[in-house]
C-alpha cells in the first residue's frame, strides 16, 4: 500500500520550495507518506474543455495509474487537484478506491496538530485566511479545517475577511477567466485585498489563488505579505518567522 504526496502540477512546476516544506510537513507527521516522480495530471483541463467520453478515459487512466502503484491514500497540496479527484467516485464507483485529503483536512486531524505542537514565539500575530472556490465549492467542502488548525497555533489569531466561507470572492485565477477576462480577473484578486481585516499576512491553501494574489501584489507594489498555507506551517514548526 501507498500513501501518496501529490502536488499537482502548477505547484510542482512552479514552487519547488513549496512542495518541499509539505513534503517535509506531511512526513514529519507520518512517515509512511511518499513523493513518487511524474505522476499524472489530475485531469482539471479534461473537467473544463473536452468531451464526457475524453474525461471518463483520462480519469481511467489516472486510476489505472494509482493501481499500478499501489496508492491507497492521497494528500494534495491543492486545491482544484482535491475537488477533482473527490468527483472520480461519480465516474469509477466501486472501482476507485483512494482516500483522497487535502493537506488542511490531514493537519486539521487533532492527532497530528498535537504531534506539530505549534506556536508563534512571539506576540500575537493577526492573520487573514481566504477561502478558495475548489475547496469551498467542492463535493466535501473545507472551510472549518484551516480555522481550527490556525485557532489552534498559540499567538496567531485569525482575522475574518470582510467576505468569507461560502461569500468568499474568487481570486479570479482559476478556469480561463485570467486568460480571457484579465481585467475582472485583476478586479476580484484586488478586491481580496481590500476584503482584508487587521491581518499582517494573507494565507491561501490554494495554488492558484497564490499565484493571483502573488501577481497583483507585484502588479501594485502591496506589501501584505501572500503565503502559502503549509509555508506558513512548516516555518512554524521550524521555529522561524512565518511571515518573512
Amino acid at each position: 500500500m501507498t500513501k501518496l504526496i501529490y502536488f499537482g502540477c502548477l505547484s510542482a512546476k512552479n514552487y519547488e520550495s513549496t512542495c518541499d516544506n509539505a513534503k517535509k510537513l506531511i512526513q514529519f507527521i507520518d512517515n509512511e507518506f511518499q513523493v513518487i516522480d511524474d505522476p499524472p495530471c489530475c485531469g482539471s483541463l479534461s473537467f473544463h474543455i473536452t468531451s464526457d467520453e475524453t474525461l471518463s478515459e483520462h480519469i481511467k487512466f489516472v486510476n489505472d495509474w494509482f493501481n499500478e502503484n499501489n496508492v491507497t491514500e492521497l494528500v494534495t497540496i491543492c486545491a482544484g487537484c482535491y475537488a477533482y479527484f473527490k468527483n472520480y467516485k461519480e465516474f469509477l464507483g466501486s472501482e476507485f478506491n483512494v482516500k483522497v485529503q487535502h493537506l488542511l483536512q490531514f493537519l486539521s486531524e487533532p492527532n497530528n496538530m498535537t504531534k506539530l505542537n505549534l506556536k508563534y514565539p512571539e506576540k500575537n500575530l493577526k492573520v487573514n485566511y481566504h477561502d478558495a472556490c475548489h475547496l469551498r465549492n467542492s463535493s466535501l467542502p473545507i472551510m472549518e479545517e484551516p480555522r481550527s488548525i490556525l485557532n489552534s497555533i498559540d499567538n496567531i489569531e485569525l482575522v475574518e475577511m470582510d467576505l468569507n466561507r461560502t461569500k468568499s470572492i474568487c481570486c479570479g485565477a482559476g478556469g480561463g477567466v485570467y486568460s480571457i477576462f484579465k481585467e475582472n480577473s485583476d478586479y476580484n484578486a484586488k478586491t481580496i485585498f481590500e476584503n482584508m481585516n487587521e491581518g499582517k499576512a494573507l494565507l491561501t491553501a490554494c495554488p492558484f489563488c497564490y499565484t493571483a494574489l502573488k501577481r497583483i501584489k507585484k502588479e501594485n507594489n502591496l506589501k501584505t505579505p501572500v503565503i502559502k498555507f503549509e509555508d506558513f506551517i512548516f516555518k512554524l514548526m521550524e521555529g522561524g518567522d512565518p511571515i518573512n
